[in-house]
Order: structure tokens, then C-alpha cells, then sequence
């Protein structure tokens, strides 16, 4: 199993940790700093493919920051062996719905989780941003044995590296 080393807890530490992904110009538009991509940000190939959830677009691999990529292929090995291939497309349960985004938080400007590519966004159906979550526990779990925070409450898709934030 492969565990992420750190889960750093608010912005401050979330910034040390991860290092810091851009800034927002006066329009509000997030701008990636070129430096930090190129030093933080990896491609990383999928166990399984995936559909992207709005376009149904088959997806093969994903780009996230280098020191959470290789625990989110591993949760993902973890869910594909759970039922199977068939099982997972069967349910639907094979639905990507993203992890590198630069963009703000909603309603805010504080730097989303997606803008440093720590948080994935899984089956957006079953646990869609101010709904309740219908998210399977056997995918929960496997992404939280790795030390990935679920925002189950309000945001059940939304996995990320990161607490208290």
C-alpha cells in the first residue's frame, strides 16, 4: 500500500508542504506558476480506464502533484480489485471526474485543492458538491487507508491530501 508521507493540515501548512501552485489575477483567474508545475506536477497512468464524467471521454492516465499521484493509482488499484472491471462499469463506478484544476474554491479566493493536485474527484454522480453522499464505502475507505481526507458531508466525490482546508 502506498500511504501518502504527509497530510499537511490548513493553507499555511498545505503551501509549506506542497509549495505554492500560482496566483489570481484581477478578473479572478487562476495563473499557474511555470516553475512550480514543471517541479511538482507528474503524469501518472491509470490501472484501469476511466470515463470523464462529463463527456464520457475515455481517459487513461492524469496529471496531479508528484508527492500524491502514485497513493491515488494505488486507492484506484485498491476499488478495481474490489468487484472487477465489469463490476465497476456495470454501476457506473468507473466515472473520473478530475484532480489537477487551477482554479479558487467556490465563492472564494483561497486556491482550491484541485489547484495544487492533491484532491480527486471520483464518481461526481454519487457524491456531487452540497448533496449528500451516496459514495460506496469500499471507495471512501480505500482512498482514506492511503490518508486522503473524504469531504463525505457535503462533497462525498472529493478526495484530498489535505485537512482542515
Amino acid at each position: 500500500m502506498i500511504k501518502l508521507e504527509h497530510v499537511p493540515e490548513g493553507l499555511h501548512d498545505i503551501m509549506k508542504y506542497y509549495g505554492s501552485p500560482g496566483s489570481l489575477d484581477d478578473k479572478g483567474r487562476a495563473h499557474i506558476d511555470r516553475k512550480w508545475y514543471k517541479e511538482n506536477i507528474a503524469y501518472f497512468e491509470l490501472p484501469f480506464t476511466l470515463q470523464q464524467s462529463w463527456d464520457q471521454r475515455i481517459i487513461k492516465g492524469f496529471i496531479a502533484h508528484n508527492k500524491v499521484g502514485l497513493s491515488m493509482v494505488d486507492a484506484l488499484e485498491e476499488i478495481k480489485e474490489y468487484g472487477g472491471l465489469g463490476f465497476l462499469k456495470r454501476y457506473n463506478l468507473d466515472q473520473w471526474g478530475g484532480v489537477f484544476n487551477p482554479r479558487w474554491k467556490k465563492g472564494t479566493t483561497e486556491p482550491s485543492t484541485h489547484m495544487f493536485g492533491i484532491a480527486i474527484d471520483y464518481c461526481p454522480e454519487l457524491g456531487p458538491y452540497g448533496e449528500e453522499s451516496r459514495m460506496p464505502c469500499f471507495i471512501v475507505e480505500a482512498f482514506e487507508r492511503r490518508g486522503f481526507i473524504n469531504l463525505w458531508m457535503h462533497d462525498g466525490m472529493h478526495n484530498q491530501a489535505a485537512k482542515g482546508y
